[in-house]
């Protein structure tokens, strides 16, 4: 087994079915976003559709239009995985995103004093028209 593939494996069955999104980022930060072997198998990549993602889900999230400012994407080919930081309006960000299942998870520290931190699902379709749908649902368990 591939390094990291174990972990990664983990993160993904996590990302699908969690209901404590706080405990998806605390495995990837035990298991991978802090281990220095893992982080060298990664490029800087740019992908527009997260970012697109980033801009809508803020702007659910803070019930206007959105800024999403220094989006550093970090991708592992082998894995299809990306992740990295950004600030959605001046706030930290984190997103972890799987390409082949279309799926990935927003947090968004939304204040520094109570260090209070909004986590979103999302699920993404790649139209045969081009066109890119997400999909981010308020009234179900997507946002915590």
């Amino acid at each position: 087994m591939a390094k990291f593939e174990k972990e990664l494996a983990t993160l993904k069955e996590m990302l699908m079915t969690a209901e404590d999104f706080k405990e998806v980022y605390g495995y990837f930060f035990d298991h991978l976003g802090e281990n220095s072997d893992f982080l060298k198998l990664g490029k800087r990549s740019k992908n527009p559709l997260l970012k697109k993602i980033l801009e809508a889900v803020g702007e659910q999230l803070f019930g206007e239009k959105v800024k999403v400012t220094k989006l550093l994407l970090t991708k592992i080919p082998k894995h299809r995985f990306y992740h990295g930081p950004c600030f959605i309006n001046g706030r930290m960000s984190g997103i972890l995103f799987f390409e082949d299942i279309d799926m990935g998870m927003l947090s968004v520290l939304m204040s520094m004093e109570t260090y209070t931190t909004n986590f979103v699902r999302f699920s993404s379709i790649r139209m045969e028209s081009g066109g890119d749908v997400f999909l981010c649902s308020p009234k179900s368990k997507t946002i915590h």
